[in-house]
């Protein structure tokens, strides 16, 4: 009896890994990525797709760092982005503290980030465009401790400099915290 039982499951995943995936298709309807998602990607990887920025302002005995750079690449097949963020001090790379998946969830027709942190914490939420052409981005952020928060980010594109305004969210409340302008580099 373990033997058919082990054998059908090995049927079933054997049946399972050569169907088509237009069949699972069939099933479930995608959505296309949208063209002002694809545009944002392609800005993000254009040149280098290395962006720095100045943290002067916010340099601290805590955070010992001149400036930030943010790495962008795409990912299997141009589908998805991958991306970094770096600590630099005088100049060199110290450090990765986040590193980045963008992507386009095609079931629920919404872009999807997650961020893993170098302390372990993880951060995943969804990215919009608003009205205004500005991005959007909403995320909760838990660490392995077990603490939790809520983060925002809206960007946008001026003058061929990516600026980003960041936000804590607090029972739907949004209060600005940091702006950065990204350069490319």
């Amino acid at each position: 009896m373990r033997t058919r039982f082990s054998l059908s499951i090995l049927t079933l995943l054997a049946s399972l890994w050569c169907t088509s995936p237009t069949a699972f298709a069939q099933q479930t309807t995608g959505h296309p990525a949208p063209d002002w998602l694809l545009a944002d990607w392609a800005e993000k990887t254009a040149g280098s797709g290395i962006w720095i920025t100045d943290n002067s302002e916010f340099r601290s005995e805590q955070e010992p760092f001149d400036a930030y750079g943010l790495q962008w690449e795409y990912g299997l097949g141009d589908r998805s982005l991958l991306g970094r963020l770096y600590c630099l001090r005088e100049g060199e790379e110290v450090r990765t503290a986040w590193q980045f998946l963008i992507y386009w969830d095609p079931a629920a027709a919404v872009a999807r980030v997650v961020q893993i942190g170098s302390d372990g914490t993880v951060g995943q939420g969804t990215i919009y465009r608003l009205d205004d052409g500005r991005i959007e981005e909403r995320q909760l952020f838990v660490s392995p401790q077990g603490g939790s928060f809520e983060s925002g980010h809206r960007a946008w594109t001026e003058e061929g400099a990516h600026h980003t305004r960041s936000y804590s969210i607090d029972d739907g409340e949004w209060t600005a915290r940091r702006y950065y302008i990204w350069r490319p580099q």
